[in-house]
């Protein structure tokens, strides 16, 4: 660990190192406030293409591997962000925390591509919506974070997209270029289970 006041923080050097990539994702995308950037892992590839994983998670508990964490794929070259992933406790569904219908996920998702990437949406086939879970772990417990999926082919670069939509109306999760050929082929960087077994 650097000594705070002698050297930079491992914070402020990840920041140094990786200021353009940061400030995509920052520009592209709402990283929760509750977050602060973790870890950037490097030498990694994407469909054959080199990419960087950057890793926000809480200063205090839930912030390992499985835990709490906001979490994004960016490619090196273009700096064009694949995916991104928000494993946050809010989504654990509740009284206050309930799933969105499907026409309201569909008109989020159209709304958040709109931004994110214009002309994208457009170019998507939707083939079904639908309940979404993934499993984090709180504190030694494991808990549900829940959202709508909205899983789309692409024919004319014949992959999938799809995102996962929380109950506030909040992208949770979104992922494109998905090579799927019986079953994912597409390295999965934002899901920990994978960078338990690969990394």
């Amino acid at each position: 660990m650097l000594n705070k006041g002698k050297e930079l923080s491992v914070e402020q050097e990840l920041k140094s190192k990786y200021k353009d990539y940061l400030k995509v994702i920052e520009e592209k995308l709402s990283v929760p406030i509750e977050f602060v950037l973790k870890d950037v892992t490097e030498n990694l590839k994407q469909n054959e293409q080199d990419v960087l994983l950057v890793r926000y998670a809480s200063e205090g508990v839930n912030n390992e591997l499985f835990g709490e964490h906001f979490s994004v794929t960016i490619e090196k070259e273009s700096k064009e962000i694949l995916g991104f992933t928000n494993m946050s406790q809010k989504y654990v569904l509740s009284e206050t925390n309930q799933l969105l219908s499907k026409a309201e996920t569909a008109k989020i998702a159209k709304r958040f591509l709109d931004q994110f990437a214009p002309g994208y949406f457009e170019t998507l086939n939707n083939l079904w919506i639908d309940q979404h879970d993934e499993t984090i772990q709180l504190e030694g417990y494991e808990m549900k974070v829940s959202g709508m999926k909205y899983k789309c082919y692409r024919p004319i670069t014949d992959d999938y997209a799809w995102l996962i939509i929380g109950g506030d109306g909040e992208v949770i999760t979104f992922e494109r270029g998905i090579i799927w050929i019986e079953g994912r082929v597409t390295e999965k960087w934002l899901h920990d289970s994978y960078l338990n077994e690969m990394l």
